[in-house]
């Protein structure tokens, strides 16, 4: 599970261990027989250190791109929600478009997002009202005049890119990372601490206070590529503060007797 007592609880038993893997290291190992080979464990942990932390720092670019484009996501489809439910002003009947929309949205907040905290692909109410809005937008037919003809043409362009918006963020809830890249990412850390426990120096504390730092620096971030590659669970996860706020102006806009908003 994704939360910060238990990254916090891993991380610090990660370092527990590290620490007791250099008492038991020193006790078995002499560490002036280590010494011996510090000049070349020492090159080889820098030539290693320096590939895992380009692989680390690109993993962690990679989850936070799907982060990111996560978030851009849900904020681009509450915009074009807020488009749609003013273009619906100016069209024949499209109060009743407005008052779908508004249901969307907060089903959106209350629904949806859940869902995709538990990884599922939304929820299924709101799909329900997603569809509905469509059925609702297909029996407006301005006639007539261009004003109202214009404003349905732009709508229409409006409703098909939330729909796209809607899609992508639904199939952006994972950053899939595959499992090789963890098995090496995993692999990689559990290296680097084998290195520090490699290297021989006379001063025992100071060995178990790099090694415990490496240990737990490694691991805690490890964590959170874990964290990252869920854009919509855990404490670090993308909000639907867009949806709320656009929620927020459709309350501020309409009239308690036109929408549905208590």
């Amino acid at each position: 599970m994704d939360e910060p007592l238990y990254r916090n609880l891993i991380s610090v038993c990660v370092m527990l261990l590290a620490a007791g893997a250099v008492l038991l290291v020193r006790r078995k190992v002499d560490p002036a027989k280590l010494r011996e080979n510090n000049e070349f464990t020492g090159f080889t942990w820098t030539f290693v250190g320096l590939v895992y932390g380009v692989y680390l720092a690109f993993m962690v670019i990679v989850v936070w791109e799907n982060f990111d484009h996560a978030d851009t996501t849900a904020t681009s489809e509450a915009t074009h929600l807020s488009s749609l439910w003013r273009d619906a002003q100016m069209i024949p009947g499209g109060d009743r478009l407005q008052k779908q929309l508004v249901l969307y949205a907060r089903s959106v907040v209350a629904d949806d997002w859940p869902a995709m905290a538990r990884g599922e692909l939304g929820s299924a109410q709101t799909n329900v009202i997603y569809e509905d809005l469509w059925r609702t937008f297909y029996s407006l037919r301005p006639e007539g005049d261009p004003v109202h003809q214009a404003f349905y043409q732009e709508a229409l362009r409006h409703l098909n890119d939330l729909g796209m918006e809607r899609r992508m963020r639904l199939l952006s809830g994972s950053a899939d990372l595959p499992l090789p890249m963890w098995l090496l990412l995993i692999a990689g850390g559990i290296g680097m601490v084998g290195f520090a426990l490699a290297i021989g120096t006379p001063h025992r504390r100071l060995q178990i206070m790099l090694t415990v730092f490496v240990a737990g620096f490694l691991s805690y971030s490890i964590l959170m590529v874990h964290a990252l590659e869920e854009p919509f669970s855990g404490d670090i996860h993308v909000k639907p503060d867009a949806f709320q706020s656009v929620i927020d102006t459709f309350e501020h806009r309409a009239a308690p007797s036109q929408l549905p908003l208590k």
